[in-house]
């Protein structure tokens, strides 16, 4: 049986690899990984939980009830509906460390993951010329918005019709 760190950890990486898929295929939502990939860990732990209530939290109200063995026997019957848990309990070796290790890594990965792209979205063409020009645009009472073409960055196109508009 693994230990509580590579359940999690597992949960962490499905889901982290599930919720990677659909921001590519969306183009948005990255921000919401590590909180995804928090979510799916816990979810990993789930046919655990009446173990812990039954012999951690004994004294807890619901601690009968959520830590029953029936409850558990049924949840570990499922268990690969919970990241592969029923697989993981199956390891004939103890990888707790190895869990540890995953979790700090992935959750490293996910928070460089963000830091560069708020660092390419700062630094895009787009948003260098509207910090450029943003003294300008300030001061200026009416700022001309029209429609774009699907693929022109819509910051330039208000810094380019506002000039426009100015000169005219």
């Amino acid at each position: 049986m693994a230990w509580t760190s590579m359940h999690f950890a597992v949960g962490m990486a499905c889901t982290g690899a599930a919720a990677g898929l659909v921001c590519l295929l969306m183009r948005k939502g990255w921000r919401w990984v590590p909180a995804l990939m928090t979510l799916g860990g816990f979810w990993a732990l789930v046919p655990d939980m009446p173990r812990v209530f039954r012999e951690d939290f004994p004294t807890l109200g619901f601690a009968h009830t959520l830590g029953s063995r029936d409850l558990e026997i049924f949840l570990h019957k499922i268990g690969n509906l919970f990241f592969f848990h029923a697989s993981l309990d199956a390891q004939p070796l103890e990888y707790a460390l190895h869990g540890l290790f995953g979790i700090l890594i992935l959750y490293n990965i996910s928070l460089a993951m963000l830091m560069v792209m708020e660092h390419r979205s700062r630094n895009s063409v787009g948003n260098r010329a509207w910090r450029a020009h943003e003294e300008q645009l300030k001061r200026r009472k009416k700022v001309v918005y029209t429609e774009t073409d699907r693929g022109q960055d819509p910051v330039l196109h208000r810094i380019r019709s506002s000039h426009l508009s100015r000169s005219a």
